[in-house]
């Protein structure tokens, strides 16, 4: 699943969340309440998700500011929810060139087992751990494939030379072979030379064959 595809079901999921909430009778104060956190909180998963979405096209550069301002904001506050979720996009997302698959996870698992998340960012979160935990599972599974493919590759390489070595045994062999060949074709014919030349009659000078 792609970062893309994760802001998509948090949009459509939050939709939900809205709609039915209308349908659900409170009371006049808890929904005056609602109505003054809802806004920043809002605001909020809203600034993530354009962040999640923009992060992964900025420039080496870009991405190390973005890094070392949120490292400041949290030293400066360490339970600013927003720069810590947005540290944990950065070390999350496979295009970011600071990833950091252990301190994502890390990071996002802390998140989880607070209750400091409201439903979207609790489902934004989960969704983007759920997405780093497949996105490393993929990951070994491509190593893994990559290992067995270099294996096969490998002994078919050394099957290929064992073929090429044979192969140049054969045409050494059938060298030699024709040189066998030709050679006892050289003493047949020497054989014959002498055979003819020793049954040849001798004519004697003056008389008649």
């Amino acid at each position: 699943m792609s970062i893309k595809n994760i802001i998509v079901i948090i949009f459509c999921w939050g939709t939900l969340v809205a709609c039915a909430s209308k349908s659900v009778s409170v009371n006049p104060i808890e929904i005056s309440n609602v109505v003054k956190l809802a806004p920043a909180k809002q605001e909020r998963i809203t600034e993530l998700l354009a962040f999640s979405d923009s992060f992964s096209n900025l420039t080496l550069e870009a991405q190390k500011k973005y890094f070392a301002d949120t490292s400041q904001a949290l030293v400066e506050n360490k339970n600013d929810l927003t720069q810590r979720i947005k540290l944990a996009i950065m070390y999350a997302l496979p295009s970011s060139r600071l990833r950091d698959v252990t301190k994502a996870q890390n990071l996002l698992q802390d998140l989880l087992q607070e209750n400091s998340l409201n439903p979207q960012e609790f489902a934004f979160t989960s969704l983007l751990y759920e997405y780093s935990v497949d996105n490393v599972k993929q990951t070994q599974k491509n190593k893994d494939d990559a290992k067995r493919l270099e294996l096969v590759q490998q002994k078919y390489e050394s099957s290929q030379q064992r073929y090429e070595t044979l192969q140049q045994k054969n045409t050494t062999l059938e060298l030699k072979n024709a040189a066998l060949e030709q050679k006892l074709h050289d003493l047949k014919n020497i054989e014959k030379s002498i055979i003819d030349r020793d049954t040849k009659p001798i004519i004697k000078p003056g008389s008649k064959p």
